[in-house]
């Protein structure tokens, strides 16, 4: 009887320690907040968004900007969301002119003007990196622009501190092709002009 007892309270208590010790996962609010603070505070002017998510692998190079927990936490996260899509009036962005937040116009087609593509996050377990994906396309023969970008949350905004994959296309024949700008792994650093001055490691 003693046995069973101590099993039971032995079982009820890892349980209970595990429970304390583990990340609660996101929240879709959380996600969008997120998303919605990092075009704020990058100053990203985000007027048409395409509604599917850009998946983006938990890739070697990316995995070394976050933790072992991070990493557990990420590939749940992407399990959990795994079928989301933007939802209208969910993404916001400021609009200098009428110096207020306007909503992001949701494209459900995709593949007429000019239009953003935005992955879904990749956030650390503590909320404080995340490394995500814009793709502007002007589905024109101008081509558009992208790549992967990791923010970081200091004194309470995110700041962009490393690009991946980052390519500018006049045109979407080329842009899988050597032509393209490409610039892998660079730091960032901020501008006197409100944009960002890259420096390639």
């Amino acid at each position: 009887m003693k046995t069973r007892t101590f099993i039971i309270i032995s079982t009820l208590t890892a349980f209970f320690f595990g429970s304390c010790n583990s990340t609660p996962d996101l929240k879709e609010d959380e996600v969008y907040t997120i998303i919605n603070e990092i075009i704020a505070d990058d100053s990203l002017q985000v007027d048409r968004a395409c509604w599917k998510f850009v998946d983006i692998p938990l890739t070697t190079e990316y995995e070394k900007e976050f933790t072992k927990q991070d990493i557990e936490f990420v590939s749940r996260q992407k399990d959990q969301f795994k079928n989301i899509t933007i939802k209208p009036n969910k993404l916001k962005w400021y609009r200098r002119r009428n110096k207020a937040f306007v909503n992001t116009t949701i494209d459900t087609v995709c593949n007429q003007g000019i239009l953003y593509h935005i992955s879904f996050p990749l956030i650390s377990a503590d909320r404080k990196k995340v490394i995500i994906e814009f793709k502007e396309d002007c589905n024109c023969m101008l081509g558009g622009q992208g790549g992967k970008d990791l923010y970081e949350k200091k004194n309470g905004a995110w700041v962009r501190t490393k690009g991946f994959d980052h390519w500018i296309s006049d045109n979407t024949t080329l842009r899988n092709k050597e032509q393209l700008l490409v610039t892998n792994s660079i730091t960032l650093f901020p501008s006197p002009h409100g944009r960002h001055a890259q420096r390639k490691l």
